[in-house]
């Protein structure tokens, strides 16, 4: 086991990531569930928002599939990706079989503020939720919470949210939110050396194979991946686009050809 001063890399790489779960491992600390955790016991909940990219979350997955059981939130109402693709699909449910829990990452701001109307559309995301994934969702995390809902205590259409204060408050909780451990690393944490309850969340599009020091550079690769998708889709779907992109491309390789061209 390291001692709590031990030297361990604090960056943001896939091997940060799998050291990070290991330490905790190693601490005698075990990956439980929201309905299995238990706030007096060394126990963590390992969760992963998916804001932008389900293949950065397919990664990081694979990484834990070696040793914890995580939970993976995906959003039912985003611009960046769409669960009832078949790439998407397939990618959800490769997390789901890697033995990981699939959560909805629940948009409030998109609804009315009310509580009626808040626990009626949770539950209508849950339910087209557990039909695309077949597996019941039990547990809820907000997307961008408002101050009121990191206030509510209580359950959300009947299921479990991550920030219930005997999961949020109550515990040491834990965020890379926005590229950085702004309240300190997680092995820094009080919490972790006493060996306490913590709750550990982190963004996969944070989290790369080699360092990178611009952060804001992630999102702008995912954001150039998935166009260069919706082009390829476009062209799929129609032949007069398909033919234009092909032009386009035959014109770029000719540049660059006579670009590299010796003078003579």
């Amino acid at each position: 086991m390291a001692s709590p001063n031990s030297v361990l890399p604090r960056g943001f790489t896939w091997t940060d990531y799998s050291l990070l779960i290991q330490e905790f491992l190693n601490a005698g600390y075990r990956a439980v569930s929201y309905g299995e955790f238990d706030p007096t016991q060394t126990h963590v909940i390992i969760r992963h928002d998916i804001d932008f990219s389900l293949s950065k979350a397919l990664d990081i997955a694979l990484i834990e599939a070696e040793g914890v059981s995580a939970h993976y939130f995906v959003l039912l109402r985003t611009e960046f990706y769409n669960i009832c693709s078949h790439s998407d699909l397939e990618i959800v449910e490769k997390i789901r079989d890697l033995g990981h829990e699939i959560g909805l990452h629940f948009d409030a701001a998109r609804y009315e503020d009310r509580a009626d109307v808040l626990q009626a559309a949770a539950h209508w995301e849950c339910v087209i939720l557990e039909s695309i994934v077949s597996r019941p969702v039990t547990s809820i995390s907000f997307h961008r919470p408002a101050n009121s809902l990191l206030a509510m205590s209580n359950c959300l259409a009947g299921r479990q949210h991550t920030y219930q204060p005997k999961f949020f408050s109550d515990v040491a909780y834990c965020s890379d939110s926005q590229g950085a451990f702004r309240f300190g690393h997680p092995l820094d944490r009080e919490a972790f050396r006493a060996r306490a309850a913590m709750q550990l969340l982190t963004h996969p599009i944070w989290w790369t194979p080699e360092l990178v020091p611009d952060r804001l550079d992630l999102i702008d690769r995912f954001l150039d991946g998935r166009s260069s998708l919706l082009r390829r889709e476009a062209a799929a779907n129609c032949q007069p686009y398909a033919k234009r992109l092909a032009e386009a491309d035959g014109a770029a390789r000719q540049a660059g050809s006579l670009a590299g061209a010796p003078c003579l």
